[in-house]
């Protein structure tokens, strides 16, 4: 069983931590709906886990969530009475479960058994768990396929309820077992064993304060199981570590003087504002990303390239853009997976086309099949090669002009495309240039980087080009901190 290599999202405290777990669930809550339901969510306690479920509640952008196909069940529990103020069911339906009302159905809501006359102790409480578990499993499994598996972490990196030199670690038959003598009170708990917790589609470790940095950078040195439980918590597709700078002071190469606060404006986008993404699941309604669109995002994730497309929020916009100058004929410099191309497509007539450049061979294998699984085969053209020697051929062709060349590849040639994108136009073509803020480092004249460079050279071109006029319009998302060059062409 393959897992995902863990990705580390640091915070400046716990509270931004919070808020900002809380917007990037609500976010993945709306994506999942877009094209499946229901969606299984498993909670954590702990404070931070409790204060995600309140912000998540303080959030306008839970509204945009269909709770009717959300279902919550716990990685772990106290095994006490219902209502019990120590237990996590307890604790979150005081933080969201009671605020969301007739909105999440209660028969979604799969709560550890407390101690009663049909379960007298921990084992039974265990085997009615998994059972509730088979009855929600899909495809004759044991278990449903959990979409986003939440865990909190302990001081001496126990997860769920599997401690350090304990029997259940090594659990490989049983998906729930009884923990008895907890070295954390209280001493009778019930926990998902590690073959289900790693079966999650998505695994998120949350973590906060000074006395989990040991234990924080031990899990992600893979230090062993026996010692350090949170080493083995991984998702199938992803596996995020969501900490503040205190637990991860001890990170190789940390320097907790030197994380940037959230709210300044050299951002990277490991620390986006959680009101961004609260945003932008809020508008997503609105965006209307369509699941052909959801199809060609999944394929080029699921094929391994990397995630730099644009955000749906984005694609929209470029849609709209090239739907306002009446575009009929699109270039698109830089295809990756075709999600941008999608929507590009979606802009221009029946009888209009989209001629996208794409250097890498594979890159175009995915998005054409993409493509054509949403029927757009006779409408894009994946041209396979260079860009500037695309771009060249093109010129030497004397090709029809394009009403609109969208431009998100290689930095350092930004300026050739410039030059070659304004002869391949007409007066009135639109061109749309991605990523050319960088964070806030487009105004460092020394960056190291050279894209940061390449950025600067085209933009100082496009400046003194009397081809064009321009504006560059900065942006904040899902994506972080950079922003579009517009320029338009005399």
């Amino acid at each position: 069983m393959s897992t995902a290599t863990p990705e580390v999202l640091v915070h400046p405290d716990a509270d931004v931590l919070a808020a900002a777990a809380a917007a990037r669930l609500l976010t993945r809550l709306v994506d999942l709906q877009s094209h499946r339901s229901p969606v299984h969510v498993v909670l954590t306690g702990g404070t931070v886990g409790i204060a995600t479920l309140r912000a998540v509640a303080d959030s306008p952008v839970r509204d945009a969530v269909d709770w009717s196909g959300v279902h919550l069940w716990w990685g772990d529990e106290r095994f006490l009475p219902a209502g019990d103020a120590d237990r996590n069911e307890t604790q979150a339906r005081a933080a969201l479960i009671d605020a969301l009302g007739d909105a999440l159905p209660a028969a979604n809501v799969h709560a550890v058994p407390g101690p009663s006359d049909d379960v007298p102790d921990g084992e039974a409480a265990a085997r009615a768990y998994a059972a509730e578990l088979r009855a929600h499993a899909a495809d004759d499994g044991l278990a449903p396929r959990f979409d986003v598996l939440l865990l909190g972490m302990g001081p001496d990196g126990h997860v769920a309820s599997l401690f350090p030199e304990r029997s259940s670690l090594y659990e490989a038959n049983l998906l729930v077992v009884a923990e008895h003598d907890s070295p954390k009170p209280p001493s009778e708990r019930v926990s998902l064993t590690f073959p289900l917790i790693r079966s999650a589609r998505e695994v998120w470790v949350v973590a906060a304060g000074a006395e989990k940095a040991p234990a924080v950078a031990r899990a992600l040195a893979g230090d062993d199981v026996r010692t350090t439980p949170a080493a083995a918590a991984r998702g199938q597709e992803r596996t995020l570590w969501l900490v503040d700078v205190a637990s991860a002071a001890e990170l190789p190469g940390a320097d907790p003087a030197a994380t940037p606060p959230v709210s300044g404006p050299r951002r990277p986008r490991s620390e986006v504002d959680p009101a961004w993404t609260a945003v932008e699941a809020y508008v997503a309604p609105l965006v209307a990303e369509g699941a052909d669109a959801v199809a060609v995002r999944t394929a080029a994730a699921d094929a391994g390239l990397p995630d730099i497309a644009v955000s749906s929020a984005q694609g929209r916009l470029l849609e709209l853009l090239a739907r306002a100058v009446g575009a009929r004929r699109v270039l698109e410099i830089g295809t990756l997976g075709g999600y941008s191309t999608w929507w590009l497509a979606q802009a221009v007539p029946a009888d209009g086309s989209v001629m996208t450049l794409e250097v890498s061979d594979a890159h175009a294998t995915v998005a054409r099949t993409s493509l054509a699984a949403a029927g757009l085969q006779d409408r894009v053209d994946v041209v396979v090669g260079p860009a500037l020697e695309s771009l060249d051929r093109l010129v030497a062709a004397h090709v029809a002009p394009f009403d609109l060349v969208f431009v998100d590849a290689d930095k350092q040639q930004l300026a050739a495309y410039l030059d070659r994108a304004v002869t391949l136009s007409r007066p009135g073509t639109l061109l749309v240039v991605d990523n050319v803020v960088r964070g806030g480092a487009v105004v460092d004249a020394d960056h190291p980087d050279d894209r940061v460079q390449g950025v600067r050279t085209f933009l100082e071109r496009a400046a003194a080009d009397g081809r064009v006029d321009g504006t560059v319009v900065q942006t904040v998302g899902e994506k972080g901190y950079d922003g579009f060059a517009l320029l338009l062409v005399r």
